[in-house]
């Protein structure tokens, strides 16, 4: 009778003996803090990027380029990843703030110091959608000392002989017809030379430009081109983009603008 006593007090200090070791194990596991789940970071790449506005056929500077981080599913095709693959090159649409540089939008730079395109870039392609191109001599100093190249935007400045009904009413006039028109081509004329590496070396002459106006415009500037106007190019800073309002010149203007007591005829 001892015996079973005994062994049932036995049997269960072992069944407390093991309810208390799995309590224990249970609040070990509570007590310790679970590692958190590894996230799956998500893959980027440097993007080249405009840091700034850039007009369209302009000259991409280094300092208006910058990289920013892009999921590599979100990179547009024709992504540029190394700044030098853009720098230098011309726009042929209009780029804004932050967004990435596209292969297909930018062309070649010029060869030569003239700013001449290459054989590969087609004139077209560098015009807006609204524009036509048109060619203007290189009659004036401005142009032939080589200091205009693509990407310039200039003015023209016209004077033209203005016949009138009437004795003293005829003079010339002198007016800026077009303004802000981009260059998109420098036109040179080879010298003529013995041999390919003569030619080379020697100096191209500028004979002319071609620049980007609207079709109105381009039918003022044939009309002045074909009366003989003389006509002088002025050379805009990169920052003027606006038009003025500029009036036209006469010797009844100069008069009047500067006091200018007209000569009578002599009686």
């Amino acid at each position: 009778m001892n015996l079973r006593r005994g062994g049932i007090w036995y049997l269960a200090g072992l069944l407390l003996a093991l309810i208390a070791g799995v309590v224990a194990v249970l609040a070990l596991r509570q007590a310790v803090p679970t590692a958190p789940a590894e996230t799956t970071r998500p893959v980027t790449r440097p993007v080249i990027v405009a840091a700034q506005d850039i007009g369209s056929r302009q000259i991409v500077p280094f300092d208006a380029l910058e990289a920013r981080d892009y999921l590599i599913e979100d990179i547009p095709s024709g992504a540029i990843f190394r700044v030098e693959d853009a720098a230098g090159k011309f726009t042929l649409a209009p780029i804004t703030a932050g967004q990435p540089m596209l292969a297909q939008s930018l062309a070649s730079p010029p060869s030569g110091s003239t700013g001449s395109i290459t054989s590969t870039i087609q004139l077209s392609a560098l015009l807006p959608e609204d524009k036509i191109a048109v060619s203007i001599p290189a009659d004036d100093l401005l142009t032939q000392s080589g200091d205009i190249g693509i990407g310039d935007h200039i003015d023209l400045l016209a004077s033209i002989v203005v016949v009138g009904a009437e004795e003293g009413e005829a003079g010339q006039v002198t007016m800026m017809n077009i303004q802000n028109a981009p260059v998109v081509k420098v036109l040179e004329d080879a010298k003529q030379a013995a041999n390919a590496e003569e030619a080379a070396t020697q100096p191209r002459e500028i004979v002319g430009l071609v620049i980007a106006v609207d079709p109105q415009d381009a039918v003022i500037l044939k009309y002045f081109l074909d009366s003989n106007a003389r006509i002088s190019i002025g050379l805009r800073s990169t920052e003027l983009t606006s038009t003025a309002d500029v009036l036209p010149v006469t010797v009844n203007f100069l008069a009047n603008r500067y006091g200018i007591n007209v000569p009578r005829p002599v009686e």
